[in-house]
């Protein structure tokens, strides 16, 4: 580890940032060019994930099947399925926007459908007694009963768009995640520092939108049509099936050397740590902050500075927080887990502040006509009532980092997604799709104990 010198010297590379109204202008093309990119992935991902979900939600034929699938396919990193479908259409936003939206509807289906698994069963068993269809449960019963639920998730997981087109921008997919990664890439440290208060700036307003969405659901019908309008402009124009046919042929069958095997089980081991190491960083600078973000919970003068805070952790992509770490806390599992800590901490704070921000209203007023005090009011009340939402945020977010802690590796952090990206760059196919194989197998081991854990805590809950 450095000195405070050093760390004194490597933080003035990137400071003072130029933010001349003329400087700022020119980047603005890439950074709206990034905005269409989340807006037409997610108007892709929501409509086909939601569908995903419901049918999962309300165990028509072939969920489990349904489910199963969208977990395996959540765990290819997106800059994996970038690189595929640059491969398929080319450089420029239409892959971004592809890839994206494949990885979100995968991600969006599972997650919408962990929240109807945890939706209270007493109005879905009284819907069922009325001799309602499975369908009726799902639209009439699920869909009411986690609506708010549903619009956090979304308005984040549109912020997780934004912040992916870096990683889909690092491998050509447009936005400025090209230009930022270029910018670090080629040290010019100083304009990445704007390229990020860009960033930031773009979430903290994105966040601001999505809380207007709401309070005012009927705005989804403007994102919507933006969304819409962003993936038919940049629909792809050219697909050469023959070569991307030619290129996943040679992925096949999937293989190791004897030398890379025998280090397999220290790259899971380092993946692990990685991935645990920051969920539970991310967990435990996330509560107070969330709890202090909550607008029901803490006056306004608390819960906005805490809030813009909390925008400006997780709009800076964990790569991101990689990259400018690296001359700190150097090379190996260190710099993943602050990673992926710093930006969880801030992923996760917002939804614990929303979580909070949802729960029913009327035992919070009945325990405050009691004269209880905000903290005993926020303790007892608010918090167990949000504990459902806050639980499936915090297990979504380890299997989440598990695989960022794939992508992490891109920058020497360890593990599995330093071998899966040394592979790419050395068009390795076969040992890629080997070590994408491994990842799956973390992913589907971490979602059966998840579901366990979920589980035993309704069963503990009902007790």
């Amino acid at each position: 580890m450095p000195g405070l010198e050093s760390v004194i010297s490597l933080l003035r590379q990137f400071f003072p940032p130029d933010l001349s109204l003329s400087y700022i202008r020119a980047e603005s093309v890439p950074l709206f060019e990034t905005l269409e990119i989340a807006a037409g992935a997610m108007f892709l991902a929501l409509i086909i994930g939601l569908l995903f979900s419901l049918i999962i939600g309300a165990r028509l034929p072939g969920s489990r099947a349904l489910y199963a699938l969208l977990t395996t396919f959540r765990s290819i990193p997106d800059l994996t399925l970038a690189i595929l479908c640059v491969v398929m259409v080319g450089l420029g936003p239409a892959a971004g926007i592809l890839a994206l939206a494949l990885f979100y509807s995968a991600a969006i289906g599972k997650i919408f459908a962990d929240l109807f698994s945890s939706a209270d069963p007493g109005p879905i068993e009284a819907l069922r007694a009325t001799g309602a269809t499975r369908s009726m449960i799902a639209f009439y019963g699920l869909l009411p009963l986690r609506l708010k639920d549903l619009l956090t998730y979304g308005g984040y997981e549109f912020e997780s768009a934004v912040r992916a087109s870096v990683i889909v921008g690092a491998v050509g997919a447009g936005g400025i995640g090209t230009e930022l990664v270029g910018s670090l890439n080629m040290t010019d440290y100083h304009r990445a520092t704007t390229l990020i208060i860009m960033l930031v700036a773009l979430v903290a307003s994105v966040d601001q939108f999505v809380w207007y969405v709401r309070k005012h659901p009927r705005l989804l019908l403007v994102v919507a049509a933006f969304g819409a309008a962003a993936a038919w402009h940049h629909w792809p124009h050219l697909i050469v099936v023959s070569h991307a046919l030619e290129t996943f042929g040679t992925m096949v069958p999937p293989q190791l050397p004897a030398e890379a095997l025998h280090q397999v089980p220290a790259l899971i081991g380092e993946t692990l740590l990685i991935a645990g190491g920051g969920t539970f960083m991310a967990m435990i600078c996330a509560l107070p902050l969330g709890v202090a973000a909550a607008r029901n919970v803490s006056p306004a003068f608390i819960s906005f500075p805490v809030r813009r805070a909390l925008e400006a952790l997780r709009a800076v992509p964990e790569v991101v927080w990689g990259l400018v770490l690296v001359g700190i806390a150097g090379l190996g599992p260190r710099v993943g887990i602050l990673a992926l800590g710093l930006h969880g901490a801030g992923a996760l704070g917002k939804l614990y502040a929303e979580s909070l921000e949802n729960v029913a209203s009327e035992p919070v007023i009945a325990m405050a006509s009691t004269g209880g005090s905000t903290l005993s009011i926020a303790g007892f009340a608010v918090l167990p009532l949000a504990f459902a939402p806050m639980t499936v945020h915090t297990l979504f977010r380890f299997e989440w980092n598990m695989r960022v802690a794939t992508i992490v590796g891109m920058i020497g952090a360890g593990g599995i997604g330093e071998a899966l990206f040394n592979a790419q760059q050395l068009f390795f196919y076969r040992q890629m799709m080997a070590y994408v194989l491994i990842t799956w197998g973390m992913i589907m081991m971490t979602d059966a104990v998840n579901v366990r854990l979920r589980k035993h805590w309704r069963v503990s809950e009902d007790l």
